[in-house]
């Protein structure tokens, strides 16, 4: 029994002395690791490189506020008054209901209305229009109806800016690409009310966009066969839904596009009980350290395109389109688990290539031309020679640098259609990057002009709970939509004076400017990131210790290869490389200052109308997002700094970020519901809850003191040197 007890503490003091050990290891590894982070903090130029900047120049000389602005125009002598109303000339059944909605007057037909004559025009194409304004009144031409829509969209604008009366106007117009589309993630979290969505359809209309995605991934669509995965926990758009949103926008000359993934992007679907063999990699598969995900389908199993097709057959009858996107992207696990021994054999090229041919075939089958990102198609180029040619394919990017000219270039060369597709680069960022996002715009739209792209197709993405609000994306829809139409202004164009007065509808003329001076809050972080915001993603990380912080950095950057592919990575290490000072009191008076300006009428606004109440809900959500940028940044100075403060000054710190976050709750809950359904909000909030729990231990440990706050201290160096040490 002696023994026995001997040996037994013999393990306990072993066990502790491990334990020890492994603490002090750790801890050790974290001193020296913050050491290190110090002596390159030291070394670190106040600012980086500063980051990239574009320039926009009014277009004084034009006197329009029209966007897009028309190709050729030109004043002549004489003027046309507008009157009460307009009466109709045209063989167009749907043309009176246009000049309805356009250009609502108050009388019908009187001997003081203006006449509209609208004339049939071989030879103009398909949407050209020309327009002329006379003392006797308006002339339309055109060859079809599209051009005849377009020549009404911008009459309406005219009449917005010049609302009595107009000089003698002739207009000759077309656009530059064929497709000018938008696609909208509904899928991550935030699914937009119906009345939402056709706001949004008449604002893009008004931009003569002529094509509209949803994204669909897991649950944002109520698939009918599905309805016991869902209906318990979502609040999906509805197939009823959709049938009206497709009628709403045939009606302003907008193709509604069905969208829906197809191989990646399946987590929802794998994390079912009914669909999680169908796996590609059932334990999961560790995309980022420390983080394991299961997203792709398993190619092999046949019950994987089964699934995708009672899926395309619940989906695609709500759509009059008879394109499909099949999306097709970012498998990451593919050939890694259970496809590992096909794609030793045949190649990860092969394997993905029998995938898209697979639904290629029921896309076919069911009238459809399928489209499909091209991310996979740029990493095994040699799939191109084996793609059937009437697939159309999306060349995707959304850093200002992205090569899309020699990546369409590619595309081209093999004979395939293709679109140029860059982003609002307002995801992951709270209120945006202004700058990347106008240059990855021009950039693809030049090169895809160049190398004759169909067209562009804008994307708006919401990854990690879709914090962003909408209005963020307003200046990318609006630029993206001006310049695939005419490209030459890319440059010169009146976007802030269009943004004020058609999307933010602000009588004022100042939030577009207060919104694109948001869009630049990246400015003033310590690099410029891919696609994201060092503030956004101090909600992610949390409360976390700077070596942690840089440490989950370095990973980040050793798996972009494998992510992107070597020619983005390339790009995107210069990103890495270019590091700062984290210039967080010029943050907050560059936030001060909008801050100001947002609530400086605050007072003023009579909320008469709804246009009035729009306006203001805009500059809430501004406000909002402001906010949280602010507390993003607090988070990450308490972080750099919290060493160097006494208890009452991080107690302080810790309170006031308490109560910023309570304030930005409540509010971002209650905008949220204005423009969205339920569905999603509380998962999208949980990165905010976490938050909150940690702060609230963190000011229980400070007010406790003593050992309690130097055990947790402990604890967060030992956690952060292990994660430093296994990362490493």
């Amino acid at each position: 029994m002696k023994k026995a007890l001997k040996i037994f503490a013999y393990i306990v003091v072993g066990l502790l002395l491990l334990i020890l050990g492994v603490i002090g290891f750790f801890n050790g590894q974290y001193n020296k690791a913050a050491e290190e982070m110090q002596v390159r903090q030291a070394a670190l130029p106040e600012t980086p490189e500063p980051f990239y900047r574009f320039e926009i120049r009014n277009d004084s000389l034009s006197e329009l506020d029209i966007l897009p602005l028309p190709k050729n125009f030109q004043w002549d002598k004489g003027s046309l008054s507008w009157n009460a109303g307009f009466k109709v000339s045209s063989e167009l059944p749907r043309a009176e209901a246009w000049v309805d909605r356009l250009l609502p007057g108050e009388s019908k037909a009187n001997n003081t209305d203006v006449e509209i004559r609208l004339k049939k025009k071989e030879g103009l194409g398909s949407e050209a229009y020309q327009l002329q304004i006379r003392p006797g009144g308006i002339d339309i031409s055109y060859q079809s109806e599209a051009g005849a829509y377009y020549a009404m969209v911008t009459l309406y604008h005219l009449k917005q800016q010049f609302p009595e009366s107009i000089n003698s106007l002739s207009i000759e117009d077309k656009p530059d690409l064929e497709v000018r589309g938008l696609m909208l993630d509904i899928s991550r979290d935030k699914v937009p009310q119906l009345h939402t969505l056709k706001q949004l359809v008449d604002q893009l209309s008004l931009l003569k966009y002529n094509h509209l995605q949803l994204y669909v991934e897991g649950f944002s669509f109520g698939y009918e066969s599905f309805k016991d995965l869902w209906q318990d926990n979502e609040t999906p758009v509805t197939p009823e839904e959709i049938q009206e949103l497709d009628a709403y926008c045939k009606e302003r000359f907008i193709e509604l596009v069905p969208n829906q993934n197809s191989l990646g992007h399946m987590q929802a679907w794998l994390e079912t009980e009914a669909y999680a063999h169908l796996a590609e990699c059932p334990d999961g598969y560790e995309l980022m350290p420390m983080n394991k995900v299961k997203t792709t389908l398993d190619p092999t199993n046949p019950e994987s395109i089964a699934l995708i097709e009672k899926m395309m057959d619940d989906l695609l009858p709500n759509f009059s389109s008879g394109i499909f996107n099949a999306n097709l992207d970012e498998p990451f696990e593919l050939g890694h688990c259970n496809s590992a021994e096909l794609a030793e054999e045949v190649g990860i090229g092969k394997v993905y290539l029998d995938q898209v041919l697979k639904v290629y075939e029921l896309s076919k089958s069911r009238g459809k031309s399928m489209w499909m990102w091209g991310d996979i198609i740029g990493k095994h180029p040699e799939l191109l020679d084996e793609m059937p040619k009437d697939i159309t394919v999306l060349e995707w990017g959304y850093e200002q640098e992205h090569p899309f000219d020699a990546n369409t270039a590619r595309i081209k060369d093999q004979g395939l259609e293709f679109l140029v597709c860059p982003g609002t680069s307002s995801w992951m960022t709270l209120t945006g990057r202004t700058d990347n996002m106008l240059g990855n715009i021009q950039n693809a739209v030049l090169s895809g002009i160049k190398n004759g792209a169909k067209g562009m197709l804008l994307t708006d993405w919401g990854d990690l709970g879709h914090w962003q609000y909408l209005p963020v994306s307003f200046p990318g829809f609006a630029y993206a939509g001006a310049i695939s139409w005419n490209s030459k202004t890319s440059q010169s164009l009146p976007l802030e004076r269009y943004l004020n007065t058609h999307l933010f509808e602000d009588d004022n003329q100042e939030l577009a400017g207060i919104a694109m001076k948001l869009g630049r809050s990246y400015h003033y972080e310590e690099r410029h990131l891919p696609n994201m915001s060092h503030n956004f993603l101090a909600y992610q990380f949390g409360m976390v210790d700077p070596v942690l912080e840089q440490a989950i950095y370095g990973a980040m950057e050793q798996k972009l290869p494998e992510l992107v592919g070597d020619s983005l990575f390339r790009i995107f290490s210069d990103r890495f490389d270019n590091q700062g000072s984290f210039q967080v009191e010029a943050l907050n008076r560059h936030l001060d200052a909008l801050e100001a300006s947002l609530n400086v009428r605050s007072d003023e606004i009579n909320l008469a109308t709804n246009e009035e109440m729009q306006s203001s809900e805009i500059r809430n959500e501004m406000r909002n997002g402001l906010q949280m940028v602010r507390l993003g940044a607090e988070i990450r100075n308490y972080g750099q700094n919290k060493d160097n403060w006494n208890t009452e000054q991080r107690i302080e710190h810790l309170s006031g970020m308490q109560s910023r976050l309570a304030d930005i709750k409540e509010e971002h809950r209650r905008l949220w519901l204005l423009r969205n359904k339920s569905g999603g909000l509380d998962r999208s909030m949980k990165a905010f809850e976490k938050l909150e729990v940690q702060l609230n231990d963190l000011l229980e440990a400070e007010r406790k003191g003593g050992l309690s706050k130097k055990m947790n201290r402990l604890k967060e160096k030992v956690i952060s040197g292990g994660v430093h040490w296994y990362l490493n």
